[in-house]
């Protein structure tokens, strides 16, 4: 009986352990993100989810975890193992909650490992077709009647919105901002009236400019965009060096090894290299953008900083 006891010992500390590196992976794995099925995080998601499997050896399963504009999710991802097993695809918006709430139950830098960035994207400031010449026309219209041009955007504290914001403080203009649930119904608004201008992604622009319903005003990148090259920027416009640019990116939970997340980064620009998805990113209106984990580190601290000073400087009530 000693015997056979002191044989299983070592084979369930075996069991206990974590799998080596290089055994990793031996499971699926998954990718969780913070919104709805059919959006640009589950689209993204599936695409990187499905060549990634094909390089790690096993399934990758997409789940979504919605709520809270993303916290949810990443307060979910940042309490699991640091196994290398669970992904998160992070936005913007991970940024902007770490600036917007008083508190939240994680560490939104120290809380996770970045692995990439996976793509950037600016927003567009659209108005109706034929409602105003350009972007220097809109804000002297603003100028002259504070308060009464009315911004369109997908919710309080969202990046759309706080972006509205920031092209106030940077042009001196007073705009009235008005929160819809979701860029569609913000979208619905400008179509309807009842807005003057939308500030959002390509992916919500973009089918009803080319379909002359909506003149594309300025993108808010510090250059013009590739995807766009006949749309002025905010910055060379109205706002020097005005330059916000969003993004979708990679984290997993704080404490992952080092070997194991370099796996997984690898993965992550193999499959961005693939020019079916790089396409398929692109079609977002998203310009493919791998990154080191440091590159997405620094990305998220800036982007937490700016928009701390934009939420404070426009007197937006923190939650």
């Amino acid at each position: 009986m000693i015997k056979k006891l002191l044989t299983a010992v070592p084979l369930a500390i075996a069991l206990a352990l974590p799998v080596a590196a290089e055994d990793f992976p031996d499971r699926s794995l998954r990718i969780v993100h913070g919104f709805g099925a059919g959006g640009n995080a589950d689209t993204v998601s599936r695409i990187l989810a499905e060549e990634m499997s094909k390089g790690l050896g096993q399934p990758v399963v997409v789940e979504s975890r919605p709520g809270a504009g993303g916290t949810v999710a990443s307060g979910y991802v940042s309490g699991q193992d640091p196994d290398g097993y669970t992904m998160q695809l992070m936005v913007g918006g991970h940024a902007v909650a770490a600036a917007l709430y008083n508190s939240l139950p994680y560490e939104s830098v120290d809380g996770f490992t970045f692995i990439s960035t996976l793509g950037q994207f600016p927003f567009m400031v659209a108005a109706r077709s034929g409602e105003y010449e350009s972007i220097q026309a809109l804000v002297e219209a603003a100028k002259a009647a504070p308060g009464s041009i009315k911004i369109g955007h997908s919710g309080i504290g969202s990046t759309q919105h706080l972006t509205g914001e920031l092209l106030g403080l940077r042009t001196g203009v007073d705009f009235l901002h008005i929160p819809y649930k979701g860029g569609a119904a913000a979208s619905t608004a400008l179509m309807g009236g009842e807005v003057d201008v939308v500030i959002d992604t390509g992916t919500v622009i973009r089918p009803q400019a080319e379909a002359g319903v909506y003149d594309i005003l300025a993108v808010t990148s510090g250059e013009r965009w590739p995807d766009a090259p006949d749309v002025p920027t905010v910055s060379e416009t109205v706002a020097a060096d005005f330059d916000v640019v969003s993004w979708t990116g990679i984290g997993m939970p704080a404490g992952v090894p080092d070997a194991i997340a370099e796996r997984i980064r690898s993965e992550v620009h193999a499959a961005l290299a693939i020019p079916a998805v790089s396409e398929k990113i692109t079609s977002l209106g998203a310009k493919p953008a791998p990154s080191s984990g440091d590159e997405m580190n620094t990305l998220i601290t800036g982007q937490i900083a700016v928009w701390t000073d934009v939420i404070d400087t426009a007197g937006i009530e923190k939650r």
